[in-house]
């Protein structure tokens, strides 16, 4: 199963992102929402990561050398704001304690640098435009910010958030109480609420508009069949954490064995109780389907009680260090077009993400070009 790789609560991603790091401690961060515990062993790594093992592979690490020696003393400035060299030193370092880890090139340290400076001036440029809009940062509008985009996020995102918190020992509650007088969490809030209200765009996305796009990329939607090697599974998760004393332990066992026992009456229920009762969003996502996957990508103790089913046939409860499962064996899929039903819903989903997407980065453009904006990262 893969480690969670549970991000912090970004509620408008792009803007929201200069603020996220400094919002709160690394064990909150876990505890807040992002990719799901799904059996895969190997941890989730950053797009920056994969990107820069792509480098690392074509350019003889040197690492002993590499070094801020580019960095001139002021890095970025906007609205008369300043980042110096020791401050984006510390924004870049401080997560990997300070040092530049082995490996790093001096071309991804440049590059890393100067992708900092810019988050910078656009962080910067957005609050100062939200402050200036009349959206200040305040405990109060923080609480308010955060439990209005709770009531906006569809219900499975939702269950995530609390069941990622509770796997810290916090609730919603508790977790706010512990962020709202943060200074960087109250910026963060501020800029999502100034965001949607102001730069978002508001326009709904209908169905026809999802059907001209469909109809517009037809190769979009076509899937590859699975490959001869793959498995596919769904499970139903009881999560309990690998330390759990004996009783809670016990507790979670007693729950699997009891959901399995109403599967062996009654098979087709899977999805339904996959959607409630599971721990893995794999549950509210897809009715407790992993999708396909190939022979390493589980723990062994998954992908053995895997190997062992027949399509279509119920595992036992199987233990893993993420808690129990009921796994079924699901059967290979061939190639296939979705259909406009199957996609519709994300669809509109994702288009009308692309339409904010597009608002906001024409939103930047403009007030970095206001604000005379400059990174001295050459």
């Amino acid at each position: 199963m893969k480690k969670m790789s549970l991000g912090i609560l970004v509620l408008t991603a792009t803007a929201a992102a200069g603020f996220a790091a400094d919002a709160v401690t690394p064990k909150e961060a876990a505890a807040v929402p992002g990719k799901a515990p799904a059996p895969q062993k190997a941890a989730a790594v950053s797009a920056e990561a994969a990107a820069a093992s792509k480098v690392i592979k074509a350019t003889v690490p040197v690492a002993p050398e590499a070094n801020f020696d580019f960095l001139p003393a002021i890095v970025a400035e906007v609205n008369g704001k300043k980042l110096t060299k020791e401050e984006l030193i510390k924004k870049l370092l401080g997560p990997m304690g300070g040092k530049i880890p082995k490996g790093i090139t001096q071309e991804i340290l440049h590059r890393a640098s100067k992708e900092m400076a810019t988050q910078y001036i656009q962080s910067t440029a957005i609050l100062d435009a939200a402050i200036a809009a009349g959206f200040k940062p305040s405990p109060e509008g923080a609480v308010k910010e955060f439990y209005a985009f709770l009531k906006k996020a569809p219900g499975f995102q939702v269950e995530q958030i609390k069941k990622g918190l509770a796997a810290q020992g916090m609730t919603i509650e508790k977790f706010i109480e512990k962020n709202k007088a943060k200074q960087a969490f109250q910026e963060q809030m501020a800029v999502n609420s100034f965001l949607a209200e102001k730069v978002l765009d508001k326009s709904a996305v209908n169905d026809a508009d999802a059907k001209a796009y469909y109809d517009a990329h037809p190769n979009a939607f076509k899937q590859p069949g699975d490959s001869k090697d793959a498995m596919r599974a769904s499970h139903i998760l009881i999560m309990v954490k690998k330390d759990a004393d004996a009783q809670t332990q016990a507790a979670a066992k007693a729950k699997a064995e009891k959901l399995l026992a109403m599967l062996k009456q009654d098979p087709s229920r899977f999805g339904e109780l996959a959607e409630k009762e599971s721990g893995c969003p794999s549950g509210k996502a897809g009715k407790g389907s992993l999708g396909a996957f190939e022979k390493g990508q589980m723990v062994p103790e998954f992908e053995n009680a895997v190997i062992n089913l027949k399509p279509g046939e119920l595992s036992g409860i199987v233990k893993t260090q993420f808690g129990y499962h009921i796994i079924r064996r699901d059967a290979l899929e061939g190639a296939k077009t979705k259909t406009f039903a199957e996609v519709k819903d994300q669809l509109k989903e994702f288009l009308k993400q692309k339409k904010n997407q597009e608002a906001l980065l024409a939103f930047v453009k403009q007030i970095t070009e206001k604000a005379k904006a400059k990174n001295y990262i050459k």
